[in-house]
């Protein structure tokens, strides 16, 4: 089976992508943004990498989550709600970093969910190194077991899955992904301190007891998925028509009430 840098290579052609740069939106912005791509991908094969965060706190659920599980979580009531079009447990968006990544798929092609996951979170994992946080995947703790019990918990860093990526124990970088016919979309979130919406999720802040700057960190990360994909990353610009369809998403979808409440 190819391996996903000569995929990449092969579908996009020139191994470059485009580079978004880190900026600030809402929650249905966000999330429409990374659809947006998403089509835009799966038409023009090109790569795109994102840096984002979230102009209010935010409470993103998982596409097949259950509505009503919020009242699960009584500390994050307070925030605003979208559902995402990935699936995976609810996650406040507050302190943190978000990354979206998304990648040409060749049509026919089989695909290896995990390789993505194991590319991009080694990428952030080296780049967390560089600041002086070990951070390993899950399945590489030592206290890789599972209950079912843990799967099902509303939020998504009380779960944890073999790509996970943990520092002292506890989960603070999760991903998921969508994949179309001839595009895959990846996006995940890094905890970079806690929020008093999830008081009891730690970030790397409080684990670590310094704080990252997150420019910096972005930079290492660009450097690494560069070097693990073989892409060379242009920084560039969302397009007009990935703006307009990014609006125009976002008024079906991320601010229609039907699409929050639908589960």
């Amino acid at each position: 089976m190819m391996d996903l840098p000569n995929r990449v290579a092969n579908s996009a052609g020139s191994g470059i992508g485009r580079l978004i740069s880190l900026a600030t939106a809402d929650a249905a912005e966000n999330m429409a943004i990374d659809q947006s791509i998403l089509d835009s991908v799966s038409i023009s094969g090109v790569p795109v990498l994102r840096f984002y965060q979230w102009s209010e706190p935010t409470l993103s659920m998982g596409y097949f989550q259950r509505f009503r599980t919020r009242s699960e979580h009584a500390a994050s009531f307070p925030i605003r709600c979208v559902r995402r079009a990935t699936g995976g447990g609810a996650i406040v968006h507050d302190q943190e970093l978000t990354y979206s990544i998304c990648l040409p798929v060749a049509p026919g092609k089989a695909w290896v969910r995990d390789t993505l996951y194991q590319q991009t979170h080694q990428a952030i994992a080296d780049a967390l190194a560089c600041f002086g946080v070990h951070a390993v995947p899950f399945r590489l703790s030592g206290a890789c077991i599972r209950t079912k019990e843990e799967n099902s918990r509303f939020l998504c860093f009380q779960r944890r899955t073999e790509e996970d990526l943990v520092v002292s124990g506890y989960k603070v970088l999760g991903s998921a992904q969508r994949k179309t016919r001839t595009a895959v979309l990846q996006h995940g979130s890094l905890l970079i301190h806690a929020s008093r919406y999830a008081p009891e999720l730690p970030g790397i802040g409080e684990l670590q007891s310094f704080s990252i700057p997150v420019q910096q960190l972005i930079e290492k990360i660009v450097t690494n998925l560069s070097a693990g994909l073989h892409l060379d990353w242009n920084e560039d610009e969302l397009t007009d028509h990935e703006k307009q369809m990014a609006s125009k998403i976002s008024q079906e979808r991320f601010t229609n009430a039907a699409w929050t409440m639908r589960r």
